[in-house]
């Protein structure tokens, strides 16, 4: 089994360096921390290190002065410069001082992570990523399943794949989905984000250069389709690509073979290319900013996602498990989704997809642990303006009843104790009050609601008004449900069996 790979983070501002150090961490590396750059050179020597990450801006030394003299005493090791002040002249110069990449602050910790891999995968200490297993897409969604099941089948081929997709779908995950169920799983994946280099940049970190190709090239550099060989290239934002570099890119796709800066011979390459964008490369073409022929040899197989505004069914699933697992890693209780919640969730449009339902999600959890999220919860955070007109939470109330637990929208294996599993069809009059209830996956967003707001009616002999109290819903909306689902065909008791509190 491999040995761990090992970062060392440089910063003198020890909030950034332990975030930066604990990010890595969590995505496996071990990291070591420098306040300095002197002390940064201090603990370094050949080979102790698989890559470092150091602020541009510090006290002494700064960020590339450290570049320079790490690249001097270990040239194979990769640096990756971060900063909060960013522009042109700075990216150059770091990367004539030989570092791998340049992130602007604010930067993600996901993008920390991939930037970290792609810079000990370029400079050959990661010839491969394991290949492990394909990632998990929750969906209940069947244009995303038929989706999935389309790439899956176009895994096994050598096709290039275009798939095109607003912001925060997910298209470098159904990328590497594809990775993992071909041929080449056990061969490289290598990311490269189009639209984050410079223009003055991207031609060389695609191709790779020679010594001498230009000023500061003291060194032979591949670039990354000769780091990809034998694996899959993912080119995001393909849209971005500038004009000139895309006829490069189209000799590269067709020929199977790149061409450095500065050499004097073409370079086979087996590569996978896998493009993703965002744009809609077919008004590119018209508008003369991305050339035709690039767009037909990249669209062999073409991908849409949906966005997560047209995936209704998917929100409860995708909800409960980030709210668990952001329970779990901040070491929290997992809180309970209220029915006001899930019907909050349907009615935002949701702009920035799954990436904004994970940060929302993610802020719930961290802001309001354990205990049950509520409508309110959830608009506070999206837009604190909507909260005007929004009912308070009910009070707790000894004398009421209280209708089943509905904790979990999948049904957990093993189930824990106590728990009774539940279907839209089973009624639930002989259920205690109290008692945990677990849904089954596979309920769409009104098929959930129904069975909610049934089963809350049945627990509480049908009773409108603590219904209504118990759902943090008014007692009109619970009567136009029942008259709608009546309507519909459900089989709906008689109005005599409801009632309503004085």
């Amino acid at each position: 089994m491999a040995s761990p790979l090992r970062v060392l983070v440089v910063d003198d501002d020890p909030g950034m360096r332990d975030g930066m150090a604990m990010t890595l961490k969590r995505a496996g590396f071990v990291t070591e921390q420098a306040k300095s750059g002197e002390e940064a050179l201090r603990i370094t020597r050949p080979g102790a290190f698989d890559a470092v990450v150091t602020d541009l801006r510090m006290l002494g030394m700064d960020g590339l002065q450290l570049t320079a003299r790490l690249k001097a005493l270990d040239p194979g090791l990769p640096v990756v410069l971060v900063t909060a002040f960013g522009s042109l002249d700075t990216a150059r110069e770091a990367m004539r001082l030989g570092a791998f990449d340049y992130l602007s602050k604010p930067f993600s910790p996901d993008e920390l992570v991939s930037a970290v891999r792609k810079a000990i995968q370029s400079e050959g200490h990661l010839k491969a990523e394991e290949p492990g297993e394909a990632p998990v897409i929750l969906t209940q969604d069947p244009v995303l399943a038929e989706t999935l099941a389309l790439a899956r089948r176009a895994a096994d081929s050598r096709a290039t794949i275009l798939i095109q997709a607003e912001s925060g779908t997910g298209k470098e995950l159904i990328a590497k989905l594809i990775h993992t169920a071909s041929p080449r799983r056990k061969g490289p994946f290598v990311a490269i984000n189009c639209a984050a280099i410079p223009e003055t940049l991207i031609e060389s970190e695609l191709f790779g250069y020679e010594k001498g190709a230009f000023t500061g090239a003291t060194g032979a550099k591949p670039g990354r389709f000769e780091v990809a060989d034998g694996g899959t290239l993912v080119l995001d934002e393909i849209g971005e690509l500038p004009l000139p570099v895309q006829g490069k890119l189209l000799r590269a796709l067709q020929e199977r073979q790149v061409d450095r800066l500065g050499g004097n011979r073409p370079i086979a390459v087996d590569v996978r290319v896998i493009a993703l964008t965002n744009r809609d490369l077919v008004t590119e073409v018209k508008e003369g900013r991305f050339r035709e022929d690039l767009y037909y040899r990249l669209n062999v197989i073409p991908l849409r996602l949906p966005p997560l505004r047209e995936r209704p069914g998917d929100l409860a699933l995708l909800a409960a498990h980030f709210a668990e697992r952001y329970s779990r890693e901040n070491e929290r209780s997992t809180p309970r989704l209220s029915p006001s919640f899930l019907a909050a969730l349907g009615r935002h449009p949701w702009p920035g997809n799954i990436r904004e339902l994970e940060n929302a999600i993610q802020r719930c959890v961290v802001l309001n642990p354990g205990g049950t999220l509520t409508e309110r919860d959830l608009r506070w955070l999206l837009d604190p303006s909507q909260m005007e007109g929004l009912p308070d939470d009910p009070p707790e109330s000894a004398a009421m009843p209280t209708a089943p637990d509905l904790v979990s929208v999948a049904v957990p294996e093993p189930l824990p104790s106590g728990v009774v599993v539940a279907s839209p069809d089973k009624p639930l009059r002989d259920v205690p009050l109290g008692t945990p209830v677990a849904l089954p996956l596979g309920l769409s967003l009104p098929e959930l609601e129904r069975f909610w707001l049934l089963s809350t009616l049945a627990a509480l002999d049908g009773n409108r008004t603590h219904c209504a109290q118990q759902l943090d819903i008014a007692l009109r909306t619970v009567r136009n449900k029942i008259n709608e689902y009546r309507a519909q065909g459900f089989d709906i008791p008689a109005s005599g069996h409801f009632k309503d509190s004085e």
